[in-house]
């Protein structure tokens, strides 16, 4: 089959870029020619596959989206296509990837008149646009909460829904070289074995609680004399500079990297607070390498760092304090990080965290292939 993938931008080290190139490439590997078709691409071309680049044009992302509709319409007929896969909310679709969270249910809390404003109507008109389509699209979920999320919301069966494991790479290195990567890295940023250094992995600074995490450094600067925040994502630093100027310690702003997982390796916990994470690959990549977690129950994925006893999940209603507090824990408490390291380690060999891009690839195939037979 002809099979088109679809986004808005792909660029390196986003989640829903990755899984959506990973998804392609895998769906290729079972013997399908893969399109991609997106307004911009930052990084390296695909190694198979062909990339379709549209363009990027208008003043606000709404027209923007809205002018990239029009050149799929006018551009998606002449590759004469088996079928396309949208990883972002994009009408024309066969299926839906979700990689983002359910628009209405995350934005449940906002203020009546907040949601009068024409880019919260846009968005709401946009989702219900998949989830109201006849017949329904059938999507691909990164966990079940999504799924009641947007049955809650949408009239739609949960039958239309397929949940896919988790997708991050298996760490295959020998502890020497894990410890290796702690060295380097270490080395380069001038930072000593003895000093405590928290993560912090994501490219969207607001959304994954950045201001969260400098405000709890910040509460914490004496808990120990010797700690960094290292900062790893291609997010816009500029909002944060002022809080982490404030945090009393060494704030890091790294930029992204494509050694990411050394940093894994090189630091002693990850901090993730977010607001808000469909899935939230960066806690499971965490695991892999025995990094213990404290995270947020907003994130999907949150589940696996309780069921692994690999570090602590703060509920909802966020406190500040709740997180003030949690860390200080990770901070002081070097046992209790060995303790969690080594529950971090023993699920990720137990479990699958690994195939979410081979399962969700025959999926397509599945149902791109029913799809065929009825027509």
């Amino acid at each position: 089959m002809k099979i088109g993938f679809v986004l808005y931008d792909y660029y390196p080290f986003g989640g829903l870029q990755e899984d959506c190139l990973a998804t392609a490439l895998a769906t290729e590997r079972l013997g399908h020619e893969i399109h991609i078709f997106t307004r911009t691409w930052k990084g390296e071309p695909p190694a198979r596959g062909k990339a379709h680049i549209l363009g990027k044009t208008g003043w606000s992302n709404t027209s923007r989206n809205q002018n990239f509709f029009k050149q799929l319409s006018a551009t998606l007929p002449q590759h004469n296509l088996d079928g396309i896969v949208a990883f972002n909310r994009i009408p024309q679709a066969d299926i839906y990837f979700a990689a983002d969270p359910c628009f209405l249910e995350r934005k449940k809390a906002t203020l009546f008149w907040q949601k009068l404003g024409s880019r919260h109507r846009y968005y709401a008109a946009l989702e219900a646009s998949i989830f109201k389509a006849v017949p329904a699209l059938e999507t691909l979920v990164l966990t079940e909460r999504e799924i009641d999320a947007f049955t809650k919301h949408y009239p739609i069966s949960k039958a239309h829904f397929h949940l896919l494991p988790p997708g991050v790479s298996r760490v295959e290195q020998s502890v020497s070289m894990k410890l290796r990567n702690r060295a380097n890295l270490r080395s380069e940023f001038g930072t000593s074995e003895a000093t405590t250094v928290a993560l912090f992995v994501g490219s969207g600074f607001r959304i994954k609680g950045l201001d969260r995490a400098l405000k709890a450094v910040r509460a914490n600067q004496s808990s120990n004399t010797k700690f960094e925040f290292w900062i790893v994502g291609n997010g816009n630093p500029t909002r944060f500079k002022k809080l982490a100027q404030k945090a009393g310690v060494p704030v890091r702003f790294i930029g992204g990297r494509a050694d990411v997982a050394s940093f894994y390796d090189a630091a002693d916990f990850l901090l993730h607070p977010a607001y808000s994470e469909s899935a939230g690959k960066v806690l499971l990549e965490a695991i892999t390498h025995g990094l213990p977690v404290l995270t947020t129950d907003t994130c999907g994925y949150e589940y696996h760092i309780r069921n692994a006893n690999a570090g602590h999940v703060l509920p909802s209603p966020f406190s500040q304090d709740q997180l003030n507090d949690a860390l200080k824990q990770f901070i002081e408490d070097t046992k209790i990080r060995k303790r969690w390291s080594a529950a971090a380690l023993e699920y990720a060999a137990n479990q699958d965290l690994y195939s979410c891009h081979e399962f969700a690839a025959k999926l397509i195939e599945e149902i791109l292939t029913e799809k065929s037979m009825k027509h």
